[in-house]
């Protein structure tokens, strides 16, 4: 058996945590813990891999049963890791508190009758006044710039296990079809995007999410990236790395309730 992992989760429970720092410390239990792969982290907690890449990502704060699972299976102290999310919880509760981006503007596209599964996985509530409004986030052009990569990165890599997290933002997003939201997530610092689709109409049991990006020249070329999950509320798709400065990269989706499919319409594109 291997020794217990080193990370102690209650030696950054203090003001100047958060969720970024917290998904460092769990990805730093899964390397001292086993080096559990994604798949195997699946199989041994049954959450999705798709969950568990968002859990490492730090974009927003698990929820406790996704925590509990990973920290059982990398051999860390469940009830230290609960304690220090919770702390976490209570100090994004206050949206003027608030140190995610992407998540207060992820938030003001969701309605308020959400609010217990927002809550479960932590984003930032208070910006959404209506279940029908539809946030519209403008392209930022900063984010798109002619500079060659900071960090290489290519095609298919899963963008919770780079560091093209560092500096992810929302490069556009638009509410669709029954609320849900379609994204491109964009590093500038990996000059690559990848696509994501949340849903919030609880209806995941069940059903499927797909999303899919490419370049604008190549909607079914060898660099489009797919994504398929089952059971769950989101997915988002493995990194595309824009192929030239001038390059658009567009995102499409889907959805089903009860087997029928919910396309989201025309491709998003930045």
């Amino acid at each position: 058996m291997s020794k217990s992992p080193a990370v102690n989760p209650l030696a950054a429970k203090n003001a100047g945590d958060s969720a970024r720092q917290f998904a460092a410390d769990l990805r730093k239990l899964r390397v001292e813990g086993s080096n559990h792969t994604l798949a195997r982290l699946q199989a041994d907690t049954g959450v999705s891999r798709t969950v568990i890449s968002e859990a490492l990502a730090g974009r927003h704060l698990p929820s406790a049963r996704t925590v509990g699972a990973i920290v059982l299976a990398c051999g860390g102290e469940v009830h230290d890791w609960l304690e220090r999310r919770d702390a976490l919880v209570s100090e994004v509760a206050n949206p003027a508190e608030s140190r995610e981006p992407i998540l207060t503007l992820r938030a003001q596209s969701v309605s308020r009758r959400f609010t217990v599964f927002l809550a479960a996985i932590t984003f930032v509530a208070g910006a959404a006044t209506s279940a029908l409004t539809i946030a519209l986030i403008a392209p930022n052009p900063a984010l798109l710039d002619e500079r060659a990569p900071a960090v290489v990165v290519t095609n298919g890599e899963d963008p919770a296990l780079t560091p093209c997290l560092d500096d992810a933002a929302v490069a556009t997003g638009e509410t669709r079809a029954d609320n849900s939201l379609l994204e491109i997530i964009w590093s500038e610092s990996c000059q690559a995007g990848w696509g994501r689709i949340t849903r919030y109409d609880g209806l995941g049991s069940a059903n499927t999410v797909s999303v899919a990006i490419y370049p604008e020249s190549a909607p079914n070329g060898s660099d489009r990236q797919e994504a398929t999950e089952h059971d769950v509320q989101g997915a988002y798709t493995t990194l595309v790395v824009r192929p030239t400065p001038d390059t658009l990269l567009c995102v499409e989706g889907s959805f089903t309730v009860d087997g029928r499919r919910i396309d989201l319409g025309d491709r998003l594109c930045t």
